[in-house]
């Protein structure tokens, strides 16, 4: 592997340096460049292979069945949907299983306060709600909790309604 990416950074010569970046450092900048991105490339297409072909996580690869760089939220967005996807977060109904809320219905509704209650039907953020079903829509996403969730498209629109709304997770 070293060598064909020493091999293939020497060999190209189609980069420009970024500005600032002396003369005397050019060929020395464009290697390490190459390699990187070269590096990179070989690691994720391996990544994929092994997601592709591991019999674990089946869970995880229903909410997102392929490794695919564009379609991928970004990193700071996991968190949020993985707590939304499993239901573990601070929501009350998850807080009463726990042990950490008395009955676990929203203090609004007086129903069960779970993900699916939450994003499509309390009143509290109704106002969230609607950009979120118009963003939605948009893209041609159906208006149902597990198939937001399951949507990479969606993660942004997601994230925005629960900073929007206030929601704690």
């Amino acid at each position: 592997m070293a060598d064909t990416l020493a091999k293939l950074t020497t060999a190209e010569t189609s980069f420009y340096p970024p500005q600032g970046v002396h003369y005397k450092h050019v060929t020395t900048w464009l290697n390490f460049s190459y390699m990187f991105s070269a590096l990179y490339q070989h690691c994720f297409q391996e990544w994929d292979i092994q997601y592709q072909t591991d019999t674990r996580g089946n869970a995880y690869k229903a909410i997102f069945p392929a490794l695919l760089r564009s379609s991928l939220p970004i990193r700071s967005l996991f968190p949020i949907i993985f707590r939304l996807c499993t239901g573990h977060c601070t929501l009350n109904h998850h807080l009463s299983r726990i042990g950490l809320h008395p009955d676990g219905l929203c203090g609004q509704c007086e129903i069960p306060e779970t993900v699916e209650h939450t994003i499509e039907a309390c009143p509290k953020y109704l106002t969230a709600r609607k950009r979120l079903k118009l963003a939605l829509n948009q893209l041609g996403i159906s208006f149902h909790t597990p198939e937001i969730l399951r949507s990479t498209a969606a993660a942004n629109l997601v994230e925005t309604f629960v900073r929007e709304s206030g929601v704690r997770l």
